[in-house]
């Protein structure tokens, strides 16, 4: 085995790691902010918090980026903890399916987690807390010198070191404490620093690690696969044992380190096999597994001042290469007053130079005057802006499953880096220094490879920014290009959790996106797993996508499936009525008298609609309100009143009765006039998931003027509000925490009526207190309207034209750059723009994981014989080529 430097971590307490050196870091992880999506105004944000941290500060930091995923079994498991406790509250017939399914796709995305590499990262960074230990400190060597000595007397007649009991390696408590409150203070200014928007914040922008986490993320330098699948959170893992001294003849409490506990977390066999790559082996249930793994370091940047927004090239390099890598940068505070001091003593030596050669009487090297150049200018500088200085080492680690892969990702890494202007290389017979430079709880080993820069360069660097989507709690979706799997809460916005805290306060959400490119599939998983979670839900489908589920779905027996195939039968009379569908009597008049109103063609103010006003005013008062009582009503009035009524009157009563004689004959018309004592089948609100489909509804195209419908359109356009109306119904219904899922197929028909627009904007605006989520569906971004403000999560799919990927863009809050619209027009199939809660936008590609899921979510008209053939001609037609 390759000898390597001494591990350098002596004892971890939760965020602390305490080195064998006596640096002491308290590490934190920065869940990341979304920044691809940022207009470069919005981007000098998160730039303007970092550079003024770096420029106020005065600690050694550690930046550690790491390709690793968040725990998948945590969150299902909390998802399913989170369905039991549901099951306490109200009827949840679906649990035990819903626990299965749970059960299932854990086993799935964890077997895929452990056999893929990740190409998300999270990104954590560490603060040495004892500046006594920092390299540079403030003041000149001298005054530093006989601080130094004078710090040395001092330990010596210490009460620590007089303790009894006390060994070299032992930690007061009280030490460790003031630590911790070090570390409590630092924390709240990390908050401030790596946040875009904080009303954009999924929690807080930072986090303090545990001790399991500092201690897993040691370990992961030791892995012996691509995928760290042989790393395990060490729960019982024992730090150190609490002892009792004696100080001055007081009793104090220590902690005694297990450092021998440490040994486990560097189990791996490390050899050097050649100068430039380490071969790392470990046993893994019962096999060998072995990667080989290289270090490059960082030897040069090309920088200019200018170059923000556009020099985030660590975010962009993670991004664009087709591997993970691991990232180490140290960065050491150098005071304004030492840096000017270094660069005044680099002058003197400039002087000397020159005064020797006019002794030697010869002419000074051009170099030297350009460098005594550059040195006049940073002076300038650093006086001018009164920064600090970095001096950085960085650090990068590359693994692979072959020595001939290795090789090749090397060469891809270092291609990507000379694009960003950086020049990077692998030091000769360093690569044992190197990996242990990048353990948390180091310190950077070798000397020979270092730059210094200002803080503009490295809040530039943009460290934090990434691909962070969804509540990483709820049921999974899909993952984004980076593989990072994406979870999500729906019910979430309306908890008003602690420590959580939304750009919306909605829990409905927008889904858009040309034909044929996956809406429908995704608001079927969203509803679909809502229910297993513990939802009611309702279903419109006015296209009738849906017939085959009436025998159940995968998880979701047949008995819990309540599927409505409205005709034009006597069967269904009356059961859209809207006194039948609305939430009350009185909202049901209302929408009753707007829809027969938009049929008749009248409105507010004309006699007609004064007629059905009072017709519909008559059917409420009776026992069993119906569109049926207001219709005899106005038959009745015609029938007796015609001498008593102005001959005006009785012609409008009689044009309006001729006008709603002729829609009687129409399709459908039935469906929404009710008659006292019908007996059929009435619709649920008690049912885990129900969808209304009227197969051949005519429904009018979206651009078409309403004014224009024609009489069947009036009708399909009518019917569809009765069913809004029946949503209100459905959400107002039952527990008012039961969440509630209205998937509205169409729901750009309702929103060009004013009763239908009335009917959703209500649903949306209240659906929070109501528990309810709105899934609102349509093909363009027009067709949503002014609701968008009032929406929560937001999906896109591919768009066609131009013009409305520039108007979802609006809607996303994101600028219309020519990228941003390319990339809404080119998505492919299955993947869609989605903006989450917390104002995060990225790609995220949908994923049913279970094959009869999809299938049954699936409305094309091929046989699965003939999607089959398909596939075998296709592969015939590929080996032929």
């Amino acid at each position: 085995m390759t000898e390597f430097l001494e591990y350098p971590i002596k004892h971890t307490e939760d965020n602390l790691i305490f080195s064998k050196d006596g640096a002491v870091t308290a590490y934190f992880e920065i869940p990341g902010f979304g920044y691809d999506f940022l207009s470069n105004d919005e981007k000098f944000m998160p730039f303007i918090n970092q550079l003024t941290f770096l420029q106020t500060q005065g600690h050694d930091l550690h930046l550690l980026s790491l390709p690793q995923s968040n725990n998948i079994e945590d969150i299902t498991q909390d998802q399913k903890e989170r369905m039991k406790l549901k099951a306490q509250e109200y009827q949840y017939d679906l649990l035990e399916d819903g626990l299965k399914y749970q059960d299932l796709l854990t086993d799935v995305l964890v077997k895929h987690n452990k056999a893929t590499e990740k190409r998300e990262y999270r990104n954590y960074i560490g603060v040495q807390l004892n500046r006594k230990l920092n390299r540079y400190k403030p003041g000149n060597a001298g005054t530093n010198f006989l601080a130094s000595l004078r710090e040395f007397f001092i330990g010596l007649n210490s009460p620590v070191n007089q303790a009894i009991g006390l060994e070299a390696a032992d930690i007061l408590l009280s030490e460790i404490e003031a630590y911790k409150d070090q570390a409590k203070a630092v924390e709240e200014t990390l908050k401030r620093t790596y946040v875009v928007n904080r009303n954009r914040q999924i929690g807080d922008a930072v986090r303090p690690l545990s001790t399991i986490e500092n201690l897993m993320i040691a370990e992961l330098m030791y892995s012996a696969t691509t995928s760290f699948r042989d790393v395990e959170p060490r729960y019982e893992f024992v730090t150190g044992e609490t002892i009792k001294v004696a100080i001055e003849g007081k009793e104090e409490h220590a902690i005694r380190p297990n450092v021998k506990a440490y040994l486990d977390l560097q189990e791996s066999y490390i050899s050097e096999i050649t100068p430039n790559t380490l071969e790392i082996s470990k046993q893994v249930d019962d096999e060998t597994e072995t990667i080989y793994t290289r270090a490059f370091v960082l030897t040069k940047f090309a920088h200019n001042d200018n170059d923000f927004p556009g020099y985030e090239w660590p975010y962009k390099v993670q991004r664009s290469l087709s591997f993970p890598i691991m990232m180490s940068a140290r960065l050491y505070h150098k005071d304004n007053q030492s840096v000017l001091k270094e660069l005044s003593n680099t002058k003197l030596e400039f002087n000397d130079q020159k005064e020797q050669a006019h002794k030697a009487r010869v002419q000074v090297d051009l170099q030297v005057a350009e460098n005594e150049r550059g040195v006049i200018k940073l002076e300038k500088y650093f006086q001018d802006t009164g920064y600090p200085s970095y001096v950085n080492s960085f650090t990068f680690r590359i693994n692979a499953d072959s020595k001939k892969e290795l090789d090749a990702r090397a060469a891809e890494f270092e291609d990507k880096m000379r694009t960003f202007g950086i020049t990077v290389k692998v030091p000769f017979g360093e690569q044992p220094a190197l990996f242990m430079e990048m353990l948390p709880g180091s310190k950077q080993i070798n000397q020979d490879y270092k730059n210094e820069t200002d803080p503009r360069m490295v809040a530039g660097m943009m460290f934090g920014a990434s691909s962070s989507l969804g509540d990483n709690q709820g049921f999974y979706i899909g993952d984004t290009l980076q593989g990072k799997p994406v979870f999500i809460w729906p019910e979430l916005a309306s908890k008003a959790h602690e420590g959580v805290a939304t750009a919306v306060n909605s829990i409905s959400c927008l889904i858009a996106g040309a034909t044929g490119f996956g809406k429908s599939v995704l608001m079927n998983l969203i509803t679909f797993l809502s229910v297993l979670c513990g939802a009611y839900a309702l279903i419109i489908d006015p296209k009738g996508d849906r017939k085959k589920w009436i025998d159940g779905l995968p998880f979701i027996a047949k008995k819990y499936v309540s599927v409505w195939e409205l005709t034009d039968s006597e069967e269904h009379s009356g059961i859209l009525d809207p006194f039948r569908t609305s939430p009350d009597t009185e909202k049901g008049r209302s929408v009753a008298t707007n829809i027969f109103a938009s049929l008749a063609r009248t409105n507010v103010g004309e006699e007609k609609y004064s007629l059905l006003s009072k017709a519909f005013k008559y059917a409420a008062s009776k026992e069993e309100p119906c569109v049926g009582e207001a219709i005899d009503y106005l038959r009745r009035l015609h029938a007796s009143e015609e001498s008593t009524m102005t001959a005006k009157k009785y012609e409008e009563l009689d044009s309006l009765l001729s006008v709603l004689d002729t829609f009687m004959d129409e399709p459908y018309i039935k469906l929404l006039i009710g008659k006292p004592g019908d007996k059929h089948r009435s619709l649920s609100v008690d049912k885990p998931l129900q969808v209304l489909m009227i197969e051949n509804l005519t429904l009018p195209k979206a651009e078409k003027d309403p004014e224009k419908y024609t009489p069947s359109e009036r009708i399909g356009t009518a019917i569809m509000i009765s069913i809004t109306a029946f949503s209100q119904q459905f959400m107002m219904g039952g527990e008012r925490t039961r969440h509630k899922v209205i998937l509205s197929d169409e729901a750009d028909v309702m929103d060009r009526n004013d009763t239908g627009r009335e009917l959703n904007n209500f649903i949306v605006r209240r659906g929070r207190y109501y528990t309810t989520t709105l899934l609102k569906g349509a093909q363009n971004a027009s067709d949503h309207g002014n609701d968008v403000a009032n929406l929560g999560m937001k999906f896109c799919f591919a768009l066609k034209k131009t013009d409305e990927a520039r108007e979802m863009l609006d809607y996303f809050d994101l600028p219309q750059t020519n990228e941003n619209i390319d990339r809404l027009k080119t998505l492919d199939r299955g993947t869609c723009l989605f903006q989450d809660i917390y104002g995060r936008t990225d790609v995220l590609k949908v994923n049913p994981v279970f094959k009869q899921i999809l299938d049954s979510f699936d409305t094309s008209t091929s046989s699965e014989k003939e999607r089959e053939f398909e596939k075998r001609k296709k592969e015939k037609m590929t080996v032929g080529s």
